[in-house]
C-alpha cells in the first residue's frame, strides 16, 4: 500500500495569463477549493496520508489553506523550490521525507480517486517494478508537450521526454507510483536540452539499468494549463454535478438555473440570472437584473447590474473571455 505522496506546486502558471498575477496555478479554484486541494483530495481518498507538497518562494497561501481546511488524519508537509530548475530538483527537495514507495503528481492533473486507486493496485502487483506510469491517449501535439512511450504488453520499454517525433499513441502523465529506490537515480540526472533535470531522464537510466516499468491507463484527465482550461474544468465538474447549490443567501427573486456553484460570501442582487454552467467563487458580485452564463467569476471579480456575461472569468482587476467550441457550449 502506498501511503504518501509528492506534490510538484512551485510552478507560478505565466500561461494562464493574469490569472495567476495574484495567485499560483495550485491555487487557482475550482468549484470551491484550490486545484491542489482536489488532487490532494484523490489520494487522501485512495488511502494516502502523508503529503509533501513542493511550493515556489510565494506559496499564494497554500499553507494557510491546509491549516484551517486539511481533512483530518493527514500529514502535509512543505518543501521550497527557490527556482525552476525542473522536477528531478524538486523531488530532490521532497525526499528526506519519503521513507518508502511513493505517489507523484503535478499540480495540474486533476484524474479521479479511483485512477489513484488503480495505479497503486497495478503498482503493488508487481513487486520488482520501479515506477508505475499513467497513460492517456493523445494526439502527436499533445505527446510532443509531454512524454511519449514505448508500450510492449504489460510493460514500457522506452520514455522520452516531449519527443519529435512520438513513438506511440500515448502520452505518459503526471501520476506516478515510484519504489523508494528510485531516488536512487535523482543524482545522476544531467541537464536536458531544456534547461531542466527531468523527472523522466531519471526514469530512462532505471530503464538502462534492467529495471521494470508497467503502466495503467486512463481515458480523462482535468489539465489547467491555459486560461482556457480554468472554465473548461469547472464547467465539466459542473456538469457531473448537475446541481444548482447555493452557500449565499440571495434575494428570493434570483433565477438559479442548474447547474451552478455559489461560494459563501458571494452578493448577488435582485433579479439576477445566475446559470446554467456558472461558479462564483466567495468574495465574487453579481449586481441586481444580471444575466450570468457559462462563465466563472472569482474573488473580487463583479458583474454590473443589468450586464450579460457570457463564456467569460471574470477576476478582480481583468476579464478573460473564453470563447467555448460549439461542441462545449452549456445552454
Amino acid at each position: 500500500m502506498i501511503e504518501q505522496a509528492v506534490i510538484l506546486a512551485a510552478g507560478r502558471g505565466t500561461r494562464l495569463g493574469p490569472l495567476t498575477n495574484e495567485r499560483p496555478k495550485s491555487m487557482l479554484p475550482i468549484l470551491g477549493k484550490p486545484i491542489v486541494a482536489h488532487v490532494l483530495g484523490d489520494m487522501a481518498e485512495a488511502g494516502v496520508r502523508r503529503f509533501v507538497l513542493v511550493v515556489g518562494p510565494d506559496d499564494g497561501g497554500m499553507r494557510a489553506y491546509f491549516e484551517q481546511a486539511a481533512p483530518p488524519g493527514l500529514d502535509i508537509r512543505f518543501a521550497v523550490q527557490e527556482r525552476a530548475t525542473g522536477t528531478v530538483d524538486a523531488l530532490t527537495l521532497a525526499a528526506p521525507h519519503l521513507d518508502g514507495p511513493f505517489l507523484l503528481s503535478a499540480v495540474d492533473n486533476v484524474t479521479s480517486a479511483e485512477h489513484v486507486r488503480g495505479v497503486i493496485a497495478r503498482y503493488a502487483a508487481n513487486p520488482d517494478v520501479i515506477v508505475t506510469l499513467s497513460l492517456l491517449p493523445a494526439s502527436p501535439e499533445q505527446i510532443r508537450r509531454s512524454a511519449g512511450v514505448v508500450i510492449e504488453g504489460d510493460w514500457i520499454t522506452a520514455i522520452e521526454e516531449k519527443p519529435e517525433h512520438p513513438p506511440s499513441p500515448w502520452a505518459a502523465i503526471m501520476l506516478y507510483a515510484f519504489s523508494h529506490d528510485y531516488l536512487d537515480y535523482l543524482a545522476g540526472v544531467p541537464v536536458s536540452q531544456r534547461g531542466e533535470r527531468e523527472i523522466v531522464s531519471g526514469i530512462q537510466a532505471a530503464l538502462a539499468n534492467g529495471r521494470r516499468i508497467s503502466y495503467v491507463t486512463l481515458q480523462r484527465r482535468l489539465h489547467l494549463t491555459r486560461e482556457r482550461d480554468l472554465l473548461a474544468i469547472n464547467l465539466a465538474l459542473l456538469s457531473e454535478n448537475g446541481a444548482a447549490q447555493a452557500h449565499s443567501d440571495l434575494p428570493a427573486s434570483v433565477q438559479l438555473i442548474a447547474p451552478v456553484r455559489i461560494d459563501p460570501n458571494v452578493r448577488v442582487g435582485d433579479g439576477a440570472r445566475i446559470g446554467p454552467h456558472v461558479y462564483l467563487e466567495q468574495g465574487a458580485s453579481i449586481g441586481a437584473s444580471a444575466t450570468v452564463t457559462n462563465s466563472l467569476v472569482l474573488a473580487g471579480g463583479a458583474v454590473q447590474p443589468g450586464e450579460r456575461c457570457e463564456e467569460t472569468i471574470v477576476d478582480r482587476n481583468v476579464r478573460v473571455p473564453v470563447p467555448l467550441p460549439d461542441h462545449q457550449q452549456m445552454q
